[in-house]
């Protein structure tokens, strides 16, 4: 893989791509695929870490709303706002997925999906 990377950084050169051309139409498109994926479990963790920390120290929030439901019994509350927050991290797991498709549409081995 590092070979790979090296021929197409020195493919770079011989066609007379500087600095910044290298960085932006060989490094910065290898390494985009990696990031968005990173990018994808960052935001899972962090929407986890969200629910976490509103549920153990907040005082507003659906996690506040969650643990004063679950004090008074009152399931429909806390599977309402498991459902608010289960709509909130797919639509983040879809604009991610989106801004894949758009920025990955060069790719000859991308296939719209997955990923």
């Amino acid at each position: 893989r590092d070979v790979y990377k090296r021929q197409l950084i020195e493919a770079g050169r011989m066609v007379g791509l500087g600095r910044l051309g290298l960085i932006r139409y060989v490094i910065l498109p290898s390494a985009l695929p990696g990031a968005l994926v990173g990018l994808r479990y960052a935001l899972s963790t962090a929407w986890l870490a969200l629910v976490f920390a509103e549920q153990v120290n907040a005082d507003a929030g659906i996690g506040y709303l969650m643990s004063n439901a679950q004090q008074y019994f009152q399931t429909d509350v806390i599977v309402l706002c498991l459902a608010v927050y289960a709509v909130l991290g797919l639509l983040c797991d879809f604009a991610v997925r989106l801004l894949s498709r758009r920025l990955l549409a060069w790719r000859s081995s991308f296939e719209g999906e997955g990923a």
